[in-house]
């Protein structure tokens, strides 16, 4: 089980540049699955208002929840469309250094595999635990890291370090190139600007991040969600196991010790995957949290249809500097 996500859980739009330098449309800010950083708004406390539990209906047995989708996801960007704000953000980036005279390409951006419910209520795959217990999968494992792109201190300086949170350039930015003036905060925040100009941050809107956090956090709380954990915990019991609720299995400090899964770890982790099966943690948890979400979003409406409207005007900008290329 991991707090909402965005695949990059909660993320940012990011373009890896070569070495170390990265382009974001708010730079300093990864739902965001390894080298991204979170954005802005952080999850809400867990001193939540009382809310009344919301009717739920029918509950479907679910093994797992990366087919579903949570209604949050209708006001968060995709893995998708980040991908589409990072390739536009290149070309416009790619476009601003060659003005200078300089040879540059910006990266081509991939999409995440990821989804809100890719890892929400893990774990969830037997095939996963039995391999790795609680230790997140290492796809990189046995591979050897690969050279970095160089990018040259001229590059480096046309670049610039992009706009901070408050949408200034970063201190210390340069202003020139060779006797040519730079745009503010360098060609990234030029990129910035131009995709954000008619609406959007380059990342989700807080209100909907908190939609995203509270639905979650609610949902771990509500009765129907306790009762069905104290179901898997009896399971876990009968196996031989003491855990309350999912989460304190997953936290066990003893998995943190290893670099790589012990057999009780696995062992561990199998039971834990079978016990929710077995009395339906997953679709019990999933609907009783888009319920909550659902109540959530009729209470922020006009907020979210604001910064979906935001998020589409954006989406269309980069459409528009893709179709006309570099």
């Amino acid at each position: 089980m991991t707090p909402p996500r965005r695949g990059r859980p909660l993320p940012v739009l990011l373009l890896t540049a070569a070495l170390t330098a990265t382009l974001a449309l708010t730079a300093g800010c990864a739902s965001g699955p390894a080298a991204n950083t979170t954005a802005a708004a952080a999850p809400p406390s867990t001193s939540l208002a009382p809310m009344e539990p919301p009717p739920i209906g029918d509950v479907p047995r679910l093994s797992r929840a990366d087919d579903r989708t949570l209604p949050i996801e209708a006001y968060l960007l995709s893995g998708e469309q980040f991908r589409q704000l990072d390739t536009a953000q290149g070309a416009l980036v790619t476009r601003c250094v060659r003005g200078f005279g300089l040879d540059y390409s910006a990266p081509t951006p991939t999409a995440p595999a990821t989804t809100q419910t890719s890892h929400r209520y893990d774990p969830v795959e037997i095939s996963d635990v039995s391999a790795n217990g609680y230790h997140s999968p290492d796809p990189d494992r046995g591979k050897k890291p690969g050279a970095a792109p160089s990018v040259s201190p001229d590059v480096t300086t046309v670049l610039g370090a992009g706009l901070g949170p408050d949408g200034r350039p970063a201190p210390g930015t340069a202003t020139e190139y060779r006797g040519k003036q730079l745009p503010s905060g360098g060609c990234i925040a030029d990129a910035q600007r131009q995709l954000t100009a008619r609406g959007g941050t380059g990342r989700d809107a807080d209100v909907a991040v908190g939609v995203n956090y509270e639905g979650f956090e609610r949902s771990r709380q509500d009765p129907r969600v306790v009762a069905v954990f104290q179901e898997w915990s009896r399971c876990m019991a009968e196996r031989g196991y003491s855990y309350g609720t999912p989460g304190d299995a997953l936290k066990d400090p003893r998995w943190g010790n290893t670099a790589t899964p012990s057999a009780e770890e696995i062992a561990t982790a199998t039971a834990d995957v079978e016990c929710k099966a077995r009395v339906n943690v997953v679709g019990v948890w999933f609907t009783v949290e888009s319920a909550y979400e659902q109540e959530l979003i009729r209470l922020k409406q006009p907020e979210l249809t604001g910064a979906k409207a935001a998020n589409d005007a954006m989406l269309a900008v980069a459409a528009s500097v893709t179709a006309t290329g570099v």
